[in-house]
């Protein structure tokens, strides 16, 4: 009887210990350093620089626009709780309030905003409490370039869509 126990429980221990010794690592993104090594284990570029109040930020870009990486809930011991992709996109007079709703209402990750100056600023959360696989954070990066390309497709059919100037009389 004690045989066939522990056979029994050596037989659930293996599955459990296979599932373990196949798991991927998992990434610390909570600073800098580390979002930065990441990123160009993507294929990214990643530079770190300092905003003017002296915050670390990495510089990188997808699909030929410049984007960055922002660190919040940033703790000394504890490094930073999240992270946020960020772009903008130059003033427009047709970037309204209503044409963000329309973008954020259908789309559910990169979030769009007006910013006070009129520009659209696009924003992707990330938490890093607990770490991500290369495997997520890899399928992070992808969400903020196809979705970044997907707002610029979003963007000239808005453009588009938009009443036409008349010319000057004479013209």
């Amino acid at each position: 009887m004690r045989l066939n126990w522990l056979a029994g429980l050596l037989l659930m221990a293996m599955p459990l210990s296979a599932a373990a010794e196949e798991q991927e690592p998992l990434l610390d993104l909570s600073a800098p350093h580390l979002v930065a090594k990441a990123l160009q284990d993507a294929g990214y570029k990643a530079e770190i620089a300092k905003s003017k109040s002296g915050d670390p930020y990495i510089k990188s870009a997808a699909n030929g626009s410049d984007f960055t990486v922002e660190f919040y809930g940033c703790e000394l011991a504890n490094g930073c709780g999240s992270i946020q992709f960020y772009s903008w996109r130059k003033k427009e007079s047709w970037y309204t309030p209503a044409l963000a709703n329309r973008w954020n209402t259908r789309k559910r990750f990169l979030r769009i905003e007006i910013d006070e100056d009129g520009d659209i600023g696009m924003h992707l959360d990330v938490a890093t409490v607990g770490k991500l696989t290369k495997a997520n954070f890899a399928d992070v990066i992808d969400w903020w370039s196809v979705m970044s390309s997907d707002l610029d497709d979003f963007l000239a059919k808005e453009e588009e869509a938009q009443p036409k100037a008349a010319k000057p009389a004479g013209s």
